[in-house]
């Protein structure tokens, strides 16, 4: 419906009665629906004014099935692989950059702290749904790791090259020798 009536963020949707009569639903589960997606930061409902699209980037759906997996035993283990697959992903996207002006702004910041450098580095990832799946996944870990390495001075410099010189393959190398120590950065 969105996308055939063209809608975009801040644009009015159809009244409750119209999504009725469209979707051949109660008015009761038409209301449910729209509760939902108001929590979730779909939508925004303005009193007098009606119910308009809302800007999906900053939805709440990805910590929302957070949430979901943090319940399952067997979770540490699930977030680190998955956490560790979608940095090497971004690793490599960010290895395709074909304007490194931003990793290069990053390697005059070479002796920040690594754990902050690494996510300036995750935040240029262009994919956001992406990212924003790798910084729920980040924080959760933070919460069920005991401890972790982080990697040495020079291994944050051969590492800011490695994504500067678009060599995925030596980025990677770098940041599983950071894993293999203990965990991720």
């Amino acid at each position: 419906m969105i996308t055939n009536d063209g809608l975009k963020q801040g644009d009015k949707i159809p009244s409750e009665r119209e999504l009725t009569e469209r979707l051949k639903v109660g008015r009761s589960s038409v209301r449910e629906a729209l509760r939902s997606l108001e929590l979730l930061g779909l939508i925004e409902t303005r009193r007098g004014e009606g119910t308009f699209l809302g800007d999906f980037k900053n939805n709440q759906l990805i910590k929302l099935l957070g949430m979901f997996i943090l319940e399952d035993p067997n979770v540490k283990n699930d977030i680190t692989k998955t956490k560790k697959l979608l940095e090497k992903d971004i690793i490599r996207n960010i290895c395709l950059l074909t304007d490194n002006e931003q990793l290069q702004a990053l390697r005059k910041n070479e002796n920040e702290d690594s754990d902050i450098l690494f996510d300036r580095i995750m935040d240029l990832e262009s994919n956001r749904l992406l990212y924003r799946i790798w910084d729920v996944l980040k924080s959760y870990s933070a919460e069920i790791m005991d401890d972790y390495a982080q990697l040495d001075h020079n291994s944050v410099i051969s590492f800011l090259d490695a994504l500067i010189e678009g060599d995925s393959e030596k980025a990677i190398a770098i940041y599983e020798r950071k894993d293999s120590s203990r965990n991720l950065i």
